[in-house]
């Protein structure tokens, strides 16, 4: 089974110039401490859109307000992305070359976000920052950038093996399925992914 970097280098050299990248500038966030809640605004970049899409969530905090954010405002176009699960969050702040005055508040954090798709995969993203919050945003962002170009990969491979058997070149299909095996086990399930796995018997 490939690694998680092996499996995003073969999404990348699939997509090529069609792999798309997500991206914050600035968000708002409000948190009720006492019941728990907090909601989230802020504007979605979607390299080769023109246009930014407008965020808006609710959860238990920053990271869970944000995801079911993006997840909503993306899921009718990346439906895959309805079946991710977290599996770990974890912060951890780098001391060791803290300087020995001062409060040693602004040391660089690491945050690491476990996600797994609906095969039960689990695929690690993590982003350092001097910012808890903003290498949260970070993290959320790239775990459902994996998946949506996931999605774009697979459908693109697959829309490959229709053109090669149409064409009659069963080398061709041969070669692009075995990519198409590798590149399901990156992505997550929706129906579209089902119908690919089904074509792999």
């Amino acid at each position: 089974m490939r690694t998680q970097a092996e499996l995003h280098a073969l999404t990348r050299e699939v997509l090529g110039a069609d792999y798309v990248e997500l991206q914050v500038a600035r968000y708002t966030l409000t948190e009720d401490l006492a019941s728990g809640r907090a909601s989230i605004a802020t504007q979605l970049t979607l390299t080769g859109s023109s246009a930014a899409r407008a965020i808006e969530g609710e959860g238990v905090g920053l990271v869970d307000a944000l995801f079911k954010g993006i997840q909503r405002a993306l899921v009718a176009d990346y439906p895959s992305i309805a079946n991710l699960f977290f599996d770990d969050f974890h912060v951890a702040g780098d001391f060791r070359g803290a300087k020995k005055d001062g409060a040693r508040t602004d040391v660089p954090g690491t945050v690491r976000l476990g996600v797994e798709n609906a095969s039960g995969r689990s695929f690690s993203f993590e982003h350092t920052s001097p910012s808890v919050s903003a290498s949260s945003v970070q993290a959320v962002l790239r775990a459902v950038e994996h998946f949506v170009n996931a999605e774009l990969a697979v459908l693109k491979v697959y829309s490959w093996i229709e053109d090669a058997r149409r064409r009659s070149r069963p080398d061709l299909a041969d070669k692009y399925t075995q990519r198409l095996a590798d590149l399901v086990q990156n992505a997550s399930s929706s129906e579209t992914i089902e119908r690919t796995k089904k074509a792999l018997g």
